[in-house]
Protein backbone atom coordinates (compact mmCIF):
# COMPACT_ATOMS: atom_id res chain seq x y z
CA UNK A 1 0.00 0.00 0.00
CA UNK A 2 1.88 2.99 -1.21
CA UNK A 3 0.83 5.99 0.01
CA UNK A 4 2.15 9.34 -1.91
CA UNK A 5 3.33 12.29 0.96
CA UNK A 6 3.13 15.68 -0.59
CA UNK A 7 6.12 17.49 0.34
CA UNK A 8 6.29 21.54 -0.63
CA UNK A 9 9.51 21.85 0.99
CA UNK A 10 11.90 23.02 -1.75
CA UNK A 11 15.61 24.19 -0.27
CA UNK A 12 16.60 20.24 -1.51
CA UNK A 13 16.02 21.63 -5.01
CA UNK A 14 18.68 23.01 -6.89
CA UNK A 15 20.55 25.58 -4.96
CA UNK A 16 18.94 26.25 -1.91
CA UNK A 17 15.43 26.24 -2.91
CA UNK A 18 16.16 27.81 -5.95
CA UNK A 19 15.89 25.89 -9.02
CA UNK A 20 18.81 28.04 -11.87
CA UNK A 21 16.79 26.49 -15.52
CA UNK A 22 19.54 27.93 -17.44
CA UNK A 23 22.01 25.15 -16.20
CA UNK A 24 19.27 22.48 -17.83
CA UNK A 25 20.22 24.28 -20.87
CA UNK A 26 16.47 26.09 -20.84
CA UNK A 27 15.76 29.55 -21.85
CA UNK A 28 12.66 31.89 -21.03
CA UNK A 29 9.75 29.76 -18.83
CA UNK A 30 6.14 30.86 -19.09
CA UNK A 31 3.96 30.56 -16.78
CA UNK A 32 -0.03 30.21 -17.14
CA UNK A 33 -2.46 31.00 -14.40
CA UNK A 34 -5.79 28.79 -14.90
CA UNK A 35 -8.37 29.86 -12.97
CA UNK A 36 -9.56 26.51 -11.39
CA UNK A 37 -10.58 27.38 -8.15
CA UNK A 38 -12.56 30.71 -7.18
CA UNK A 39 -11.67 33.42 -4.49
CA UNK A 40 -14.20 33.26 -1.86
CA UNK A 41 -16.42 36.53 -3.08
CA UNK A 42 -16.62 34.98 -6.53
CA UNK A 43 -18.27 32.56 -7.89
CA UNK A 44 -16.40 29.72 -9.97
CA UNK A 45 -15.58 30.53 -13.39
CA UNK A 46 -17.89 28.75 -15.27
CA UNK A 47 -20.76 30.66 -13.45
CA UNK A 48 -19.33 33.54 -13.29
CA UNK A 49 -20.92 37.05 -15.91
CA UNK A 50 -19.27 39.27 -17.38
CA UNK A 51 -19.35 42.01 -14.58
CA UNK A 52 -17.88 39.17 -12.08
CA UNK A 53 -15.42 37.98 -14.40
CA UNK A 54 -13.83 41.71 -15.17
CA UNK A 55 -14.02 42.74 -11.03
CA UNK A 56 -12.19 39.34 -10.60
CA UNK A 57 -9.85 40.30 -13.08
CA UNK A 58 -8.95 43.50 -11.38
CA UNK A 59 -8.70 42.01 -8.26
CA UNK A 60 -6.53 39.09 -9.03
CA UNK A 61 -4.22 42.18 -11.16
CA UNK A 62 -3.23 43.32 -7.78
CA UNK A 63 -1.57 39.78 -6.47
CA UNK A 64 0.38 39.63 -10.07
CA UNK A 65 1.36 43.16 -10.24
CA UNK A 66 3.07 42.06 -6.22
CA UNK A 67 4.72 39.39 -7.89
CA UNK A 68 6.02 40.98 -11.21
CA UNK A 69 7.39 43.55 -8.65
CA UNK A 70 9.74 40.91 -7.16
CA UNK A 71 12.68 40.41 -8.80
CA UNK A 72 12.74 36.42 -8.60
CA UNK A 73 9.44 36.69 -10.73
CA UNK A 74 9.05 39.64 -12.74
CA UNK A 75 7.21 38.96 -16.08
CA UNK A 76 3.84 40.15 -18.08
CA UNK A 77 0.01 39.77 -17.64
CA UNK A 78 -1.70 39.68 -20.95
CA UNK A 79 -5.37 39.91 -20.62
CA UNK A 80 -8.39 38.62 -23.78
CA UNK A 81 -10.61 41.22 -21.52
CA UNK A 82 -11.38 44.18 -24.09
CA UNK A 83 -11.92 46.62 -21.69
CA UNK A 84 -12.67 46.94 -18.07
CA UNK A 85 -16.56 48.15 -17.88
CA UNK A 86 -15.32 51.29 -20.01
CA UNK A 87 -11.96 51.86 -19.13
CA UNK A 88 -8.92 50.68 -20.85
CA UNK A 89 -7.64 47.88 -20.35
CA UNK A 90 -3.71 47.87 -19.44
CA UNK A 91 -3.43 44.78 -19.57
CA UNK A 92 -4.64 43.83 -23.23
CA UNK A 93 -2.48 41.19 -25.58
CA UNK A 94 -2.21 42.55 -28.65
CA UNK A 95 -2.69 40.41 -32.03
CA UNK A 96 0.67 40.40 -32.98
CA UNK A 97 1.38 39.24 -29.37
CA UNK A 98 -1.44 36.59 -28.98
CA UNK A 99 -0.46 34.98 -32.20
CA UNK A 100 3.12 34.88 -31.52
CA UNK A 101 1.97 33.14 -27.99
CA UNK A 102 -0.39 31.05 -29.48
CA UNK A 103 2.55 29.54 -32.45
CA UNK A 104 4.89 29.49 -29.17
CA UNK A 105 2.29 26.85 -27.47
CA UNK A 106 1.84 29.20 -25.01
CA UNK A 107 -1.07 31.00 -25.31
CA UNK A 108 -4.31 28.92 -26.50
CA UNK A 109 -5.92 29.56 -29.82
CA UNK A 110 -9.50 30.98 -30.21
CA UNK A 111 -11.68 27.94 -30.89
CA UNK A 112 -13.93 29.85 -32.43
CA UNK A 113 -11.70 30.86 -35.27
CA UNK A 114 -11.49 26.81 -36.71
Amino acid sequence: DAVHITDWDASAVGDNGVLDVTKLGLRDLSMRVRVGRNLASFNLPGAMDRTERIAFEKTIVKAFKKLQSMPEYGGNVYSLSPDLDGEPNPNLISKEKYDQLVKAHVMFKDMDAD
